[in-house]
């Protein structure tokens, strides 16, 4: 059983939800960050409901479901400076199973493309606009060096 400290996790949730609903296309922070666009909310949302729990609230690959995993789930804060840009259409193609990655075990296990795609009663536009916004939130979690 994966244990998650309920009252980090669902500060978090409600914070992503509230983005995600709060009617603007951006937001701006009032510790003076960046706005924070439509896309990105509905990306932390998705974030938070299925990644966190392997990939971590910050993406560093330390979530709680982590320590069980081998090998370990990947920083998604470090994937610009490995690349050198960051890989968006990988990340996309990991997310929908056409690229899997040998962490996520087949592509019926974690891959979020068709569950998407079931969630959005199979429009295709829905689901590829839901994994767009989950890779443009993990493209606003990264780190410079």
């Amino acid at each position: 059983m994966i244990r998650i400290r309920r009252g980090r996790t669902l500060r978090l949730a409600l914070l992503a939800f509230g983005l995600h609903f709060n009617g603007a296309t951006a937001r701006a922070d009032p510790q003076g960050k960046p706005p924070v666009s439509q896309a990105v909310a509905t990306g932390a949302t998705a974030y938070y409901g299925y990644c966190a729990v392997c990939h971590g609230e910050r993406g560093k690959g330390d979530g709680p479901a982590a320590g069980a995993l081998t090998p370990r789930p990947t920083d998604l804060t470090r994937l610009t400076p490995r690349a050198g840009t960051f890989p968006a259409a990988h990340v996309t193609s990991v997310l929908k199973g056409t690229d899997p990655v040998v962490a996520h075990g087949t592509p019926a296990m974690m891959v979020w493309g068709p569950l998407f795609l079931a969630d959005a009663n199979g429009n295709q536009a829905a689901a590829d606009a839901r994994i767009s916004a989950l890779v443009q939130f993990i493209a606003s979690i990264q780190k410079n060096k």
